[in-house]
Order: structure tokens, then sequence, then C-alpha cells
């Protein structure tokens, strides 16, 4: 292919540049993976709660997708350090991946499930909050806030963070029983105030 004769080798590098960080942005755009946005829409119309999990896990490993090795690999050892409640382990570990991937969302998921895990919760909800302002969607970090809020006392708040999570995802069982119980708490306060 012939360049036309205003193109500069100035432009040329340009374009090479873009080119070179648009690749390393897909690298860690999990959240921006083109196949997510249909599996999001089956996942609410899922007929049942088998096809629903099948669809949920097909967004998890979406959201785990990443190309660079460093991060996969600091990823992984946190992972194994986080079952084998080596807690202080999996948050370096997080902490890598995160200083190295700073848009890779599930990076910020697994070292806020560290600190929730350790009862660090403001801490925990700092890194929810980057979860979701990278992947507004992601209904894993909506539930693990409205625990954090349960946990706390919090019941507004976890309601509303229940409900976001069950808009997103309606077949998460575990939320659904948790904001069952919420409102009916709700419904009772609300009968003995009423004058």
């Amino acid at each position: 292919m012939k360049l036309p004769s205003r193109t500069t080798s100035r432009t040329i590098a340009w374009l090479a540049a873009v080119c070179m960080i648009l690749s390393m942005t897909k690298a860690f755009a999990d959240q921006g993976h083109p196949g997510l946005d249909p599996l999001f829409l089956e996942l609410k119309t899922a007929p049942d709660q088998a096809t629903a999990d099948r669809i949920t896990g097909e967004i998890w490993s979406l959201w785990r997708e990443v190309d660079n090795p460093d991060v996969a690999n600091a990823m992984a050892q946190g992972a194994r350090a986080m079952s084998s409640k080596r807690y202080r382990s999996a948050y370096q570990h997080f902490s890598e991946a995160i200083d190295r991937a700073p848009e890779f969302a599930e990076g910020w998921n697994k070292r806020a499930t560290v600190l929730f895990l350790a009862k660090a919760y403001d801490r925990s909800i700092r890194d929810i909050k980057e979860v979701l302002r990278l992947e507004p969607r992601h209904f894993g970090a909506l539930s693990g806030l409205g625990l954090i809020f349960l946990r706390q006392g919090q019941y507004r708040p976890a309601t509303q963070a229940f409900r976001n999570a069950l808009a997103i995802n309606p077949h998460l069982p575990r939320i659904r029983e948790a904001l069952d119980q919420l409102e009916h708490r709700q419904r009772s306060i609300d009968e003995k105030n009423t004058i």
C-alpha cells in the first residue's frame, strides 16, 4: 500500500505509538471485552439457575482475562495465598497486579476480597469503588459492598447495594435471600413505628 505523499515519518511514528498504546490497553481491558454485553443481556433473561450459573461463569472468565504474564502470575499467587488464608501475602500479590495493571478491575476486586476477609472494611470499600469505576456492572463487587455494609450495621446502604447487584444479575440466590431479610426487617420496623 502506497502512503499519500503528505504522510511524514512523524505521522507514522505517532500512529505506531497510538497502536502500541491501544494494544497495551487491550491487555488490561477485561471489563471492556466485546463478549460481555451480550452475556449481560442473556443473564437478565436466563430461564433458570443452571443457565444463569453458566453465563455468570463466562462473565467471570472474561473479567479474569489478562494478557500480561506478570499480572497473571501475581493474580495466581494471590489466589493461592488467599485460599491458604495467608492474607498479607495475598494482599501483596494483588497489590503488585494493581501496580502493574491499574485498569485491570479484577486485581482491585481480589484485593478488596482479601481486605474484606481481613476485616479491613473501609479499605475494602475503597478498592470496591475502584472496581465499580472500572466495571459498573461488577455484581460481585456490589454484593461484597452490601455484605460489608451489613456487617457494619448499615442496613439501608446494604439494601441498596444488594438491589444494584440483583438488577445486574438477578440470579444471586444468597444475595436475594439477604435482601429479602433486610426488606422484612425494614417492614417490621416501619409497622412498629406506624401510628
